[in-house]
């Protein structure tokens, strides 16, 4: 009996210590749990808190259609260069503080120059190859490239066929660290990138299919396989193989294979942030005269030779846009006197439209003409004369009149300029009922006086 007794004694002990620690276990991975739980919770609510922050940043960033942009205050340098049958044209920038990331960037622009053909292109193959390397955007602090690479096979040369080989590249730089842009940077994080994508490609397939018609309208004869090229397109943005694109002021430019898919910037506004995100709090430039000023967004202006002068500047009461268009070379002391006393009156005026803008600062003032200077023979005099045209005039209106009917006519030619025959000379004949005037003068560059014709 006493044994049965010990028995049981020893078998109630363990059987209590085996529920305490059962208990103790359960008390243990419930608190775990419950910690677990907690902590995914916080993460949660974190995640969402950075979330709805991240969306309100970039909500502060997208493009706004009515605003303005700087340009970048970078020289742009043009190069040349020649390797066996290749003609390179490229550029390099200058005007960075940071000169290491300047180095950096100019590093990687000659080398996608010179080596962007390598992995399609057998040289060997090819009787002559150009590559160019231009600069399609200079704003907001990026940059951004396209490069393309055109030639012909040694086969196509010596037969009637033509043989054109070619390859297009896009690289964007962010100036502030001097790496690479990735494709959705330029997107905000809640973008529809999938239905951006899907009807810019189909869009972009469509009118690369187009053809004219014999009433001068494009038509598709012939759609192809244009559904699967959109599915090729999708399955690549799925699989982030998206790495070759550029952008202008307007549009992004992304390539996949063989497809070229445009988007329009202007359509999906409200999720494009490439003009604003990567603005930094101090300049990032030695200089602070280069680029244009208080550009309307998704409009581009070039400071290039082929205009003599320009003068643009948009303020918040007066807005000056003048082109003068003449070429010195082998100019005549007569020319060149003529456009300097143009030049001076130009400038006289725009400091007195300065004055007057500040003194009456609830007063809108415009000064807007196209000036250009030529010499020619004339068959009538049977004489050399130099032709003055201007084109354009000077407005005055309420700021409130400017903001609502003639800001966007100004805009809207801006962003047509490349469709149309807008050269920066404003019509707004039907809202102020003043059309711009045209004075023409000729002169005897001899006798340096005037000619009636």
């Amino acid at each position: 009996m006493f044994k049965s007794t010990k028995d049981r004694l020893i078998f109630v002990t363990i059987f209590s210590l085996i529920c305490i620690i059962a208990t103790a276990l359960l008390i243990m991975y419930k608190k775990i749990d419950i910690e677990s739980e907690q902590d995914e919770n916080k993460q949660i609510e974190s995640n969402i808190i950075a979330s709805t922050k991240n969306t309100y940043y970039y909500e502060k960033k997208v493009i706004d259609l009515k605003g303005k942009y700087n340009q970048n205050d970078l020289e742009i340098i043009g190069k040349q260069a020649s390797q066996d049958k290749i003609e390179f044209s490229y550029f390099q920038i200058e005007g960075l503080k940071n000169k290491t990331i300047q180095d950096k960037i100019n590093k990687e622009i000659e080398n996608i120059t010179f080596n962007s053909y390598k992995e399609k292109i057998n040289i060997e193959n090819v009787n002559n190859l150009s590559v160019s390397t231009s600069c399609t955007a200079n704003y907001g602090n990026i940059l951004s490239l396209n490069v393309y690479c055109w030639g012909r096979t040694k086969e196509s040369m010596e037969g009637q066929n033509t043989d054109i080989i070619d390859i297009e590249k896009g690289i964007n730089f962010d100036l502030n660290t001097g790496n690479k842009i990735e494709f959705e940077d330029f997107f905000t994080p809640n973008a529809p990138m999938e239905d951006i994508i899907r009807k810019c490609a189909y869009n972009s397939i469509l009118r690369d299919k187009a053809e004219l018609s014999l009433s001068q309208e494009m038509v598709v004869n012939n759609y192809g396989n244009i559904e699967e090229d959109i599915a090729m397109v999708m399955e690549a943005y799925k699989r982030n193989k998206i790495d070759q694109f550029y952008c202008t002021t307007s549009d992004i430019i992304v390539m996949i294979n063989d497809v070229s898919i445009d988007i329009p910037m202007i359509d999906w506004a409200d999720y494009i942030v490439i003009y604003n995100v990567f603005l930094s709090d101090e300049s990032l430039f030695e200089n602070d005269d280069i680029g244009y000023n208080n550009l309307y967004t998704l409009t581009t202006r070039q400071k290039d030779s082929y205009y003599y002068y320009t003068n643009y500047q948009n303020e918040s009461n007066y807005f000056i846009d003048i082109f003068f268009e003449w070429q010195e070379d082998n100019a005549s002391e007569f020319e060149k006197q003529l456009v300097a006393s143009k030049i001076k009156d130009i400038e006289e005026e725009i400091s007195n439209l300065k004055v007057l803008a500040n003194q009456n600062t609830q007063n809108f003032y415009i000064m807007n003409y196209k000036i250009t200077v030529e010499d020619y023979f004339d068959d009538f005099t049977k004489q050399n004369l130099v032709k003055c045209v201007e084109r354009g005039n000077s407005y005055e209106m309420t700021v409130h009149d400017f903001t609502e009917n003639i800001e966007p006519i100004i805009i809207q030619d801006n962003r047509n300029v490349y469709e149309s025959d807008v050269e920066f000379v404003y019509d707004f004949s039907s809202q102020l009922n003043i059309a711009p005037q045209e004075i023409t003068e000729y002169y005897n560059p001899e006798t340096e006086q005037k000619v009636v014709i």
